[in-house]
């Protein structure tokens, strides 16, 4: 049976979690919590507020059975950064994932509204770099700080539950709507989470995220502003707001958090020539009365609030009050998202730490490499197994089925011996690349590391002859010899580099970097000229440079000093 995953969202004012069991044909609901958090936003002290929301995530859960379960949670608000940046695809292919997150840091880093040493980094890439002619490859990137994440994971811990993963809350909205709403004849989607501390606005395109902001308004400040007017407490000015509408002195605070969702939207029009075709409204705002009038004034976007938002999902709660789900509703889209199982091939974000990830690991990279010993023994685990199932009946045909698993991993094993072999070849021959003066291996690296972000490579030619000298010299030190025979003079070489660069100042700096290895000497530019870079202007450019074998510093004896 497939197992299920429970969808966490912890907002401002009140807990929900929506447990979910996916089969290959359809959705089952299991489980719908909702309970408020017992304390006043912003006013209640830390530790009062730290026990109420506690009691409020308890109640949301499952009374039974919740070690058996996975819980998904996520992050929001205004220290999250959510973007999609453009990054060269050379860079992005050619670097490690760690390389590319410090590319991706330096690219928004005066965005970043926390300390950078403090930035937790998650990226996949909407373009696949290996097959796109664009010269830049779209990254939807989520930013976090670590001091979140370790809040969320201590908060687990303390209740005892087991973390599946952490995302974040826009992602969690395209996956909760796509998911509920398969049948949509629009290309471009809009969602408008109206939260309590926060209006999340989020445009899509299936599963493809084009655009998301965190605007730092939401239903607080209109429950604030009842309480001062017709002097409320808090509770009494919530249920006033849903029950009765806002009153008219109360509307122009409604049509600024409008105005600043009108504007985001706007700004996604603009900026990349695409229309909205439709709009989905949810969150515990859209439980106001007339919002979709409220916010029809100000939006020119058909607008629908995303209520039932389970009409995608066989609900197999029993004894679930009347009417729950449709008062709820709305609010339960980001839970719904996060228990939401990730579809083969989707990528999405996961800022749980890797070690506590429980991934299995797939039987491929068990045993490519093991040897004849590992096939041995699991020849060995089958003729166990077929003798304890079929003991003395043991058909033909399992044995055959084993043999032919034995052979499959025999086959693999031979596979990787090749592999092996090829390595070993290539780190000979690298060996030499670095013992021949000037090392060529160490001179490419130090090509590379000198490299602005914003500067990639297209051609790199080395020329030059290698003395047979040295060429000696390499192979007796490969070699262990004791033997040193005097290699000739340094061979001469010459570097030619082709690249692009999206800023001119790029190519000067990559310059710069280059004269402070010991190995680059005479680097000139011989050529410049404008280049498209997809829809960019770039500069297409290259460099002439004289590699050297820097001579070691004289060892100065005593004597010689007065």
């Amino acid at each position: 049976m497939a197992k299920s995953v429970i969808g966490l969202d912890i907002g401002a004012n009140n807990v929900k979690a929506v447990e979910l069991v996916e089969t290959g044909k359809e959705i089952i609901l299991k489980h719908v919590g909702y309970a408020p958090i017992e304390a006043i936003p912003d006013l209640t002290n830390e530790e009062d507020r730290h026990k109420a929301l506690l009691k409020a995530i308890q109640a949301a859960l499952p009374k039974s059975g919740l070690k058996t379960k996975k819980v998904v949670t996520a992050l929001n608000g205004k220290l999250v950064i959510n973007r999609v940046i453009s990054l060269p695809k050379g860079p992005v292919m050619r670097l490690s994932r760690e390389e590319v997150k410090k590319m991706i840091i330096a690219e928004i880093e005066a965005e970043i509204p926390f300390p950078v040493e403090d930035a937790a980094v998650d990226f996949y890439t909407l373009d696949d770099p290996t097959t796109t002619k664009e010269e830049k490859v779209r990254i939807s990137v989520a930013v976090v700080p670590k001091t979140e994440i370790d809040k969320n994971m201590a908060l687990m811990r303390e209740i005892g539950i087991e973390q599946e993963s952490i995302d974040v809350v826009p992602f969690a909205l395209m996956r909760g709507i796509t998911a509920l709403k398969p049948r949509l004849n629009v290309e471009t989607t809009g969602i408008i989470e109206l939260g309590a501390a926060t209006t999340e606005v989020v445009v899509t395109k299936g599963l493809d995220m084009l655009f998301t902001r965190n605007v730092p308004l939401g239903g607080n400040l209109l429950t604030r502003v009842i309480q001062d007017i017709l002097n409320l407490d808090y509770e009494k000015a919530e249920n006033s707001k849903i029950k009765e509408g806002l009153p008219p002195t109360v509307t122009p605070q409604f049509e600024r958090i409008a105005t600043e969702i009108r504007n985001s939207l706007s700004y996604f029009q603009l900026q990349e020539h695409k229309k909205i075709d439709l709009a989905f409204v949810c969150g515990g705002g859209s439980k106001l009365r007339q919002v979709l009038q409220f916010l029809k004034e100000k939006i020119d976007i058909p607008l629908e609030i995303a209520n039932p938002p389970l009409e995608n999902v066989k609900n197999e709660i029993k004894n679930i009050p009347v009417g729950l789900l449709e008062e709820i509703g709305p609010s339960l889209v980001t839970a719904i998202g996060l228990a939401m199982k990730a579809k083969k091939n989707e990528k999405r974000f996961n800022f749980l730490p890797e070690n506590m990830r429980k991934e299995g690991i797939s039987f491929k990279i068990y045993y490519v490499g093991a040897g004849l010993a590992t096939a041995a023994l699991i020849l060995l685990f089958y003729l166990l197994l077929a003798f304890k199932i079929k003991q003395k009946e043991t058909s033909i045909a399992d044995m055959k089925k084993a043999l032919s698993n034995v052979q499959y991993v025999v086959e693999r094993t031979q596979e990787s011996a090749q592999t092996l072999a090829e390595a070993t070849k290539f780190e000979g021959i690298l060996k030499e690349m670095y013992i021949i003066t000037p090392p060529i291996a160490q001179v490419l690296e130090e090509l590379v590391v000198s490299m602005p972000s914003s500067v990639w490579l297209r051609e790199v030619i080395i020329s030059g002859d290698i003395p047979e000298e040295a060429a000696i010299t390499a192979k007796t030190a490969k070699e262990g010899k004791g033997a040193k025979k005097k290699a000739g003079p340094p061979p001469n070489l010459n570097l030619d580099v082709v690249g692009l660069a999206t800023k001119s100042a790029g190519v000067a700096d990559f310059m710069v970097n280059l004269k402070q290895w010991p190995h680059f000497s005479s680097c000139v530019l011989t050529g410049a000229k404008l280049a498209a870079i997809g829809t960019e202007q770039g500069v297409a450019w290259t460099i002439k440079c004289n590699i050297l074998n820097p001579a070691p510093a004289p060892d100065k004896k005593p004597e010689d000093k007065k």
